[in-house]
């Protein structure tokens, strides 16, 4: 599990602030898998943690619904077809509030979502 290596690896203090910053939410769980330490809420995903894939110095931070907070939040960056990401390379690098900011905005995108598939439904 990358949990299991994020916790003792290169990154271990950014996996830990990160990870305790979006557990501070009451709504956030965390899954762990093979490839990234995930966290939803009761709507959908909200983020993911892992080593960066393509650049081999830092670790990311994935938003969910990334590509609908890139244009308020030009830090994230990537162009996958949804995510987007941070990459930290040392603990200073992590910004506190704007992680909270962005996995608010995450958590709003989400239930904005479940609550618009809803009311198509009963359309």
């Amino acid at each position: 599990m990358q949990f299991d290596i994020d916790i003792k690896g290169k990154y271990k203090d950014i996996f830990v602030t990160l990870k305790d910053i979006i557990l501070s939410f009451d709504d956030i769980y965390m899954k762990k898998n093979e490839n990234q330490t995930a966290f939803y809420d009761q709507y959908s995903a909200v983020c993911f943690l892992r080593p960066n894939k393509t650049k081999k110095d830092c670790y990311c931070l994935s938003l969910a619904k990334g590509y609908k907070l890139q244009e308020i939040f030009p830090s994230l960056t990537g162009d996958a077809l949804i995510t987007r990401h941070i990459n930290f390379k040392k603990i200073d690098d992590i910004d506190k509030s704007l992680i909270k900011q962005l996995i608010k905005e995450t958590m709003i995108l989400n239930m904005e979502s479940f609550e618009l598939k809803k009311l198509r439904k009963n359309i």
